[in-house]
């Protein structure tokens, strides 16, 4: 008995430093992950993730969620190359684009050096979400469209490396506020555990008609938003009040950022916002501050735009059942907006070309 105590102790300790020395380290959890041997606690959609609603469960997530080798252009630009700067709803491969060569950036998340080919036509369309516009086009926008954005080879300078008294400390990314969050992954994302926070995410709903933090559910209770987003007192939310100036500020950045990038050698710059889901799927929850028209129709705005949210805006169903991002079904409309773009340029670049 003593002999079989010791070894369920050892056993336990063992177990319990795998899954401690597997939290310290993100990179490590996330090859586990890719191999399968942990599920993927984002594979029923981000919302569900959060909020644990039977409802919200996407079963079929990455199916709606991956485009398709038929969706690729079936021709290219024999003129014109793409540049885009997106975030989360443009990740898909370059190869989806019509552009005769295409680079893409995930904003903020690393910066790329180009060289432009002056015998083409170059073009960059800048992607934003609508809950960040205030974000990213207000005191910041140098720092993320200027210095993380895309740099021309012999024209600018690549960012200086920041700093190391800006990274956080060995100790705190180690042991920081996030490494409770790891270890409640490797311990209940598993799907009996999963069982358990839906009965108790249910119980909440019906009883106390109350959703987890970070989410907020509709009123009808057909849809999952951000709390970021449907919450009007969160500043990146569409039914925050949104002053003129603030939209004169944002306005007059996206001018600077494309006079930028065409006195580095583009030959034009676009904007696309995309709407929130909450501003999709439940537009009248509160006043809404129509953000996205007001930039989009000001008078001053210099900016080309490339137009999307009265289509996407009656597209619902365009939007995942449990995650905030959109389906394939958007990103597709996207990719028809952009690639039309790149057709009509290289079109036009033809038409003109002598016989």
């Amino acid at each position: 008995m003593g002999y079989m105590n010791s070894l369920i102790r050892y056993v336990a300790l063992t177990v319990s430093g795998i899954i401690f020395v597997i939290s310290l380290s993100p990179a490590l959890q996330r090859k586990i992950v890719a191999k399968g041997w942990i599920p993927d606690q984002y594979r029923f959609g981000d919302l569900y993730n959060t909020s644990n609603l039977r409802k919200f469960k996407e079963l079929d997530y990455n199916e709606n969620a991956t485009l398709l080798p038929s969706d690729k252009p079936e021709t290219k630009s024999k003129n014109v190359d793409l540049y885009t700067i997106g975030d989360s709803f443009t990740p898909m491969d370059t190869s989806f684009y019509a552009g005769r060569k295409n680079f893409h950036i995930w904003l903020g998340a690393y910066i790329d050096t180009v060289k432009l080919d002056p015998a083409k036509k170059s073009i960059l369309v800048i992607e934003v979400i609508e809950r960040t516009i205030q974000e990213r086009l207000r005191d910041d926008y140098k720092a993320l469209y200027f210095d993380k954005g895309f740099q021309i080879e012999g024209k600018m300078k690549p960012k200086a490396p920041e700093e190391a008294a800006s990274e956080p400390s060995f100790w705190w990314d180690k042991f920081g506020d996030e490494i409770n969050q790891r270890i409640e992954f490797l311990l209940f994302n598993f799907d009996p555990f999963l069982k358990l926070k839906e009965l108790k995410s249910n119980i909440m709903l019906s009883w106390f008609d109350r959703t987890h933090t970070g989410a907020i559910i509709s009123r009808n209770h057909e849809y999952l938003f951000y709390n970021i987003e449907a919450d009007r007192k969160i500043g990146l939310s569409p039914f925050y009040n949104i002053t003129p100036g603030s939209v004169d500020t944002v306005v007059n950045n996206m001018n600077n950022i494309r006079d930028y990038y065409k006195r580095a050698g583009f030959d034009e710059v676009y904007f696309c916002f995309v709407p929130n889901k909450v501003t999709v799927c439940e537009n009248d929850r509160f006043p809404y501050n129509n953000q996205i028209s007001r930039i989009e129709n000001h008078p001053k705005l210099q900016t080309p735009i490339l137009s999307i949210q009265d289509t996407i805006r009656s597209h619902p169903d365009w939007y995942h059942l449990g995650d905030g991002h959109w389906t394939i079904k958007g990103q597709r409309y996207w990719l028809k907006t952009v690639n039309d773009l790149v057709r009509k340029c290289d079109e036009h670049i033809t038409s003109r070309e002598p016989l």
